[in-house]
């Protein structure tokens, strides 16, 4: 990357290696960085990027627009009422064969 390059990271956590990502910043190789995943979620207190004047950082909500937090919103009650209702997608349940009985 060049030397006034941003990386943003919105992805997910091991997308972008951290200390080479810091070792970039303190020696200019990279201008700024914008962080809304860490490889230790919630970053320990004492983490290099809080001691960075060039990186900014969010609690992984970058992507959580007021539009996008209705959405989740009707899909979670949508889900609900169609569990109760007996047509949830399989899909949709993380522990699906816990939840049956399997």
């Amino acid at each position: 990357m060049k030397p006034m390059a941003i990386l943003v990271n919105t992805a997910r956590d091991g997308v972008v290696d951290e200390a080479a990502l810091i070792a970039a910043l303190k020696d200019g190789r990279i201008a700024v960085a914008g962080m809304d995943v860490f490889d230790d979620e919630p970053p320990a207190p004492d983490h290099p990027f809080f001691h960075l004047d060039q990186v900014i950082l969010t609690p992984h909500i970058a992507g959580l627009t007021a539009k996008c937090g209705e959405r989740m919103a009707l899909s979670s009650v949508h889900n609900v009422l169609d569990f109760f209702a007996g047509r949830i997608d399989p899909a949709l349940v993380v522990n699906g064969a816990q939840f049956n009985g399997e």
